[in-house]
């Protein structure tokens, strides 16, 4: 017997029977039983694909990954949160298991979301008496296991998958964003894969995967990130627990990675939905603070020192004002705007992370006025570890910034990891959840992956530029080719989709000059638009057009964010017909933004569509405001046509006559 427990949240619930843990969001079941060692999963029950394991052992290994010992569960406890306001609210169990044998104290963490399509478990540890010592000469252990699911079987389709980081060096159009393999053959003994963030067991009725949350991508395997082990007896299991036994403490829990269970009826798009719903859930979007479109002052120029010169107090004055021209929501300040360490006008023990007095001779004052004036928010870059908490606080309180790129970031270890983590989480709330952070992934210095830290904002993806570096020359088909692909399994409104200035990107090396300032704003609609770039150096001509579309996408942005973006059509190579589907599920209506790649040479295209039933539907181009209706095949197809290459459309579909009301778009 284990202590009894009933929690409740809408649909979600977690109850005890006996010896055996029950959760339900809702969508899915899941069981455990608690064996003497630990809880084992028995069940996973959900329509069309379930599993069932015997109550042996334990779903976890102890951190040196070892078998647990004979255990006493000190604590069974749930509790409805929201984790202080950084996911949404769900039900959290947690169970506190002693092993007295191994020196170690294990604390287990259940997340039940009402209405997701899977949970999320958690294994923190502390030092509570004298572990073994390890046999003289031993290294590291081996990744120890985390989670599994014990559904044996050799004829499950495995299906791995992962996105990389380094986004400054894949700008090629071979060189992908995602790495997806799918392996058909029949499962012996076992298969072991390293690189994955994910790892899926399929069959023609549906499927399940283990995630790993982390900082782990393909070229980045993060600190003690594991893997996937599938076994024909033993199921998926999921190694890395995120921490090595030498970084446990004694006075403290130390947390590992998470992972997410999820599961699934049907094929590949019901898959890609179940991971961006349990998504959205994790990494809740809320309106107020993650909805904007952002310029940045770096993306301009070709070397440093003029990068820099871009963030002084003039340059950025001048900012401000064409970004209110233009309807950019707000200009984040890039590196230039500091003190630099060491600097003679820096107080001792100061590293620099105050303005700087040549450039802001009053501190933030001109610029914040200006920025009120024009009504655009303000963000600041500073370095993720050297600035300080302290310092977040000062920049907050006198210039008013609420989206911070924090760059450079180097989590190699544990204690980097959660010092960081801390930090950016006390920063947040002492403001009052007002602020966000952007991640960045541009460069393969243990940064933060995809499935990883998203509750305290979202992800800066990658550079692109005029002129150099060569390796980020901006290339519209190799920017849409990354959004589309990170849309694949991820929610694309949680990343921020570089545009530039056509006129500027060198013409020996790009051919972005041949697409228009729409069509290059028009890639970045469907996540969160971010101009890397000086606006300034528009044209007259430019402006008035980027304003127009950005109008229009405005009177639809609140829409679009309450729904999910899938990728559409053909991989984009600067040949293809693709685009976004923004479906919003409940009133079964949503958006489309289509591409006719520059060296696609057919105007008309039968699009495939998701989630719409074969009859009429009715479509609204939201540039040219014609209304038409529009047949949908059996196969959920539907032709339409873009002329001339390259070439976009902004449209509005509905099965029913609900629509958005159009108003022109500013002159």
């Amino acid at each position: 017997m284990i202590p009894q427990l009933r929690c409740s949240l809408r649909q979600a619930s977690a109850v005890t029977d006996g010896a055996r843990l029950i959760v339900r969001t809702g969508i899915v079941q899941r069981v455990w039983e608690w064996t003497g060692t630990g809880f084992a999963t028995t069940a996973m029950i959900f329509p069309g694909c379930s599993g069932k394991g015997q109550p042996t052992g334990c779903d976890w290994q102890l951190p040196d990954a070892s078998e647990p010992p004979p255990a006493v569960l000190r604590e069974l406890s749930a509790r409805v949160q929201d984790d202080e306001g950084f996911t949404s609210e769900h039900i959290a169990v947690t169970a506190v298991i002693e092993y007295p044998r191994a020196g170690l104290t294990i604390r287990w963490t259940i997340w039940v979301y009402p209405h997701a399509p899977g949970l999320r478990t958690h294994l923190a540890a502390k030092v509570t008496g004298a572990a073994p010592a390890p046999p003289p000469g031993q290294g590291a252990p081996p990744d120890a296991r985390v989670d599994r699911l014990p559904i044996p079987g050799r004829d499950w389709r495995r299906r791995y998958f992962g996105y990389y980081n380094a986004t400054q060096q894949r700008n090629d159009t071979h060189l992908d964003l995602l790495k997806e393999e799918v392996v058909r053959h029949p499962l012996n003994y076992r298969e072991w894969c390293d690189w994955a963030s994910a790892a899926c067991l399929e069959n023609e009725t549906g499927g399940m995967a283990l995630v790993k949350e982390s900082h782990k991508c393909v070229n980045q395997p993060g600190h003690a990130t594991g893997g996937f082990v599938c076994d024909e007896h033993d199921g998926l299991s999921c190694t890395g627990w995120g921490l090595r036994p030498p970084e446990l403490a004694s006075d403290h829990f130390t947390p590992g990675w998470a992972t997410w269970w999820l599961a699934w009826s049907g094929g590949d798009r019901d898959r890609a939905v179940a991971f961006k719903t349990f998504d959205r859930l994790r990494y809740p979007i809320d309106p107020r603070r993650d909805m904007y479109i952002q310029a940045n002052t770096w993306g301009s120029s070709d070397n440093g020192s003029a990068a820099r010169r871009a963030a002084g107090e003039q340059s950025v004055l001048r900012e401000l004002e064409t970004c209110a021209e233009l309807g950019i929501d707000c200009l984040q300040i890039d590196d230039g705007w500091q003190v630099p360490p060491g600097h003679p006008t820096g107080e001792p023990g100061e590293n620099g992370w105050r303005p700087h007095p040549a450039s802001y001779p009053q501190g933030w004052t001109r610029i914040r006025a200006r920025a009120a004036e024009c009504g655009v928010k303000l963000g600041l870059w500073a370095a993720a570890q050297p600035i300080s908490l302290d310092e977040l606080k000062a920049t907050f309180t006198d210039g008013g910034f609420l989206q911070y790129k924090l760059d450079f970031a180097v989590l190699k270890t544990r204690a980097q990891i959660d010092a960081l983590m801390q930090k950016v989480r006390d920063f947040i709330a002492w403001t009052n959840h007002r602020v966000r952070v952007n991640w960045d992934v541009t460069e393969n210095d243990a940064r933060y992956g995809y499935f990883f830290a998203r509750e305290y904002g979202c992800i800066y993806l990658e550079n692109r530029k005029p002129a150099r570096p060569t390796a980020v020359i901006y290339r519209p088909h190799t920017v849409l080719r990354d959004l589309w692909q990170v849309a694949k399994y991820l929610n694309l409104h949680r990343f921020q989709c570089p545009i530039q200035n056509v006129d500027r990107v060198d013409r020996a090396r790009s051919d972005a000059h041949l697409h228009s300032h729409s069509y290059a704003t028009a890639i970045a609609l469907m996540g969160i638009p971010l101009f890397f770039q000086e606006t300034k150096f528009y044209s007259p001509a430019a402006k008035t057009e980027i304003h127009a579309l950005l109008d229009v996408y405005k009177q639809h942005r609140a829409s679009l964010y309450q729904g999910i973006v899938h990728p559409i059509g053909g991989k984009p190579d600067n040949a293809s017909w693709t685009g976004f589907q923004c479906h919003l599920p409940a009133e079964n209506r949503g958006y489309l933004m289509i591409f006719r790649e520059r060296c696609n040479p057919e105007p008309d295209y039968r699009l495939a569509l998701g989630w719409l039933p074969a009859g009429t539907m009715t479509l609204t181009d939201l540039i040219t405001h014609q209304k038409w209706r529009q047949p949908i095949t059996a196969d959920g197809t539907t032709t339409l046509t873009i002329a001339p290459a390259p070439g976009f459309r902004f449209l509005q579909y509905a099965v029913s006559e609900r629509l958005i009301p159009i108003r022109k778009p500013l002159s």
